[in-house]
């Protein structure tokens, strides 16, 4: 086994339950395991060992993994003493060095290759024929990969997707924005390219000695679903998970947002909008955004952004 438990678990990595495989969702994993339930035994043209495996949807994850399935936190608990494998993208990223990942590592020379790593089916060992690269990079060197990223597009080393490519993510997020609102705002993450056919994304993990951050990831005691429009104070952490988006407001102290889709979605003293639900978590009300992957109804844009490109129509 290559990767054991002697570091603690965090976002982005993997373990394996006989022959379930889930990801690692949260930081908060003393007691147990906050993951998902990603790929198992079924017809999806992934193989292992000759065993075939399937990459599951929300729905189908939660009826074959029920007996993990917390319906109060709408996640999956997994107890340490039921894992048999734990997959650390930083610990197996040599032996995932095909071309393309190669191809990757050398664009963000410079940075240390302990500090990145492959996260998603290549992780695991389920890559499959559409398989892009889910790129991890830890810490801070993240904002240096997002910097050569957004280089690289200007010089023409890497390039931006294409449009074909983005109408394919914005299907698969299911955003309530109009293609165009969620266009130009990703436009400007930098965390997303083509590095000659190869497509990779890049994707932000807190460094070990960041875990504990003072950031909520439990549940709170819903309070109903609410719009907040209101200028942001600090963007430091919006590529962080959850994404959180301190504001100025009179009720809500932050916009804290569960999906990837809205990470880097403002920037500080931007206004921001927001719909999602209200909770209070430790006599403090936030405004929870994308607890479901496919994030539906709920939304953070940035008003600046908006008005500056002159989008009216932002919603669906």
């Amino acid at each position: 086994m290559h990767s054991s438990l002697d570091k603690p678990l965090r976002l982005r990595d993997f373990i394996r339950v006989g022959d379930l495989y889930f990801s690692v969702v949260g930081y908060r994993n003393e007691k147990s395991v906050k993951c998902f339930l990603r790929y198992a035994p079924g017809k999806g043209g992934r193989w292992k060992n000759n065993q075939e495996f399937k990459k599951l949807t929300h729905e189908e994850a939660v009826e074959i993994g029920k007996r993990f399935y917390s319906q109060k936190e709408g996640i999956f608990r997994v107890d340490y003493k039921l894992i048999d494998e734990v997959f650390k993208p930083e610990e197996r990223l040599k032996d995932l060095m095909d071309k393309d990942v190669e191809k990757v590592v050398r664009f963000f020379s410079g940075i240390p290759v302990s500090k990145m790593g492959v996260t998603g089916s290549r992780l695991i060992g389920l890559k499959g024929e559409e398989s892009d690269i889910d790129f991890v990079m830890y810490g801070r060197y993240w904002f240096k990969g997002r910097e050569k990223i957004k280089k690289g597009i200007n010089r023409g080393t890497l390039s931006d997707l294409d449009e074909d490519t983005w109408d394919f993510i914005y299907r698969k997020r299911k955003p309530p924005l109009s293609f165009e609102a969620f266009l130009i705002h990703e436009r400007r993450k930098f965390h997303r390219a083509f590095i000659g056919s190869t497509y990779f994304d890049l994707l932000y993990v807190r460094d070990y000695d960041e875990l504990n951050r003072n950031i909520p990831e439990g549940i709170g005691v819903k309070k109903g679903k609410e719009k907040i429009v209101a200028e942001l104070i600090d963007d430091s952490l919006v590529f962080d998970y959850p994404a959180y988006y301190p504001v100025k407001h009179e009720k809500v102290k932050a916009v804290l947002c569960f999906t990837h889709t809205y990470a880097g979605q403002v920037f500080k003293n931007e206004v921001l909008e927001a719909y999602g639900q209200i909770e209070l978590i430790n006599n403090e009300y936030y405004l929870v955004v994308g607890t479901k992957r496919e994030v539906e109804d709920e939304y953070i844009v940035s008003r600046t952004l908006l008005e500056r490109e002159g989008i009216g129509d932002y919603l669906k």
